[in-house]
């Protein structure tokens, strides 16, 4: 399970057909009676590089508590994240049985601490559950979706999240629309895009809301969803009502931003079924991922996607919907 590169290609050159594959791993809790409690995580292919045995590592000052350290992989310096610790489980200290998940999304190398890695599986997304289906979801929430399996649950954690507590510099959190020079606010500006509604869908909180922020602070009306399924199902109504109402439905909705990983229908899924529609044939869409590889990209251009855009850049969000908005 060295280099998944191979594998991560073949399920890459299939987007669109609702399927995804994840790596399953595991924390092992310890329980204050001595007695461990496994707990069962998992996290996309298309997330990771490699899994090797626990390097060495250098500590590096004043890093996030949950940093361990650097260390050196193929010329590249990598931080460390201990995982158990982040997600406050306390697990075995032994080295040796530990294992490294190597990531890149965000453009950004990440290593993550695990207990054992355990197996990939490839399923169809409406086998991936929203998490508020087993409890309400809040900004805080770290788990983004959960997998049934046979004997337990396979909590899919949001990364994303995790890698913008450890690394704040990094986070989307630090953009500003407001204070952004290349975007135009001046009042008649700001006017023109309150007559528009943006739906974005993304299973992330956290992602959610910076989005919803960026393009509310701009003058956009926003509506949000969090998977592709419950996207889809309220284009369809607005499809109804527009054909009932005699309107177009870029009067209902100006433009779509749409996450790729999502729980029940993911982004590739819902841009290919969207555009075998009529109603929403020339609907402007944009895919904003942090698995935005070029050859993602490549296959939403092909599946009809306007543009793409790759997660944390979401300086360029709001100049790329006026973009397709206004033109």
């Amino acid at each position: 399970m060295n280099d998944l590169n191979e594998e991560k290609q073949g399920i890459l050159l299939e987007s669109g057909t609702n399927e995804l594959e994840i790596i399953e791993f595991q924390l092992r809790k310890q329980m204050p009676d001595g007695k461990e409690k496994i707990a069962h995580y998992g996290i996309n292919v298309a997330k990771v590089r490699e899994i090797i045995k626990v390097p060495e590592t250098t500590e590096y000052p004043n890093s996030h508590p949950s940093v361990v350290g650097i260390f050196n992989l193929r010329d590249r310096l990598i931080p460390l994240v201990d995982l158990g610790h982040w997600l406050k489980v306390p697990t075995p200290e032994d080295p040796e049985v530990k294992r490294v998940i190597v990531t890149e999304f965000n453009r950004m190398f990440n290593g993550f601490l695990v207990d054992s890695v355990s197996r990939i599986y490839r399923i169809s997304w409406e086998n991936v559950e929203s998490p508020s289906q087993f409890l309400e979801s809040r900004e805080t929430d770290c788990v983004v979706a959960v997998v049934r399996m046979e004997n337990r649950l396979i909590m899919i954690l949001d990364f994303e999240k995790i890698i913008s507590d450890i690394n704040p510099e990094q986070s989307m959190e630090r953009y500003d629309v407001s204070l952004d020079k290349k975007i135009v606010q001046d009042e008649q500006m700001v006017s023109r895009r309150q007559s528009k509604t943006i739906m974005v869908v993304d299973d992330s909180a956290f992602i959610r809301k910076l989005i919803e922020t960026t393009l509310r602070t701009a003058g956009y009306n926003v509506i949000v969803c969090q998977d592709g399924g419950e996207a889809f199902d309220m284009l369809m109504e607005f499809e109804q009502t527009a054909k009932s109402e005699s309107q177009p439905i870029r009067e209902m909705v100006s433009l779509l931003v749409s996450d790729v990983e999502m729980p029940r229908m993911d982004g590739m899924h819902l841009l290919k079924r969207l555009r075998e529609r009529d109603d929403y044939k020339t609907l402007p869409i944009l895919m904003f991922s942090s698995i935005m590889s070029d050859e993602n990209r490549r296959k939403a251009l092909e599946l009809g996607a306007n543009d793409t855009i790759t997660k944390p850049e979401i300086g360029k969000l709001v100049e790329l919907v006026d973009q397709y908005v206004f033109s």
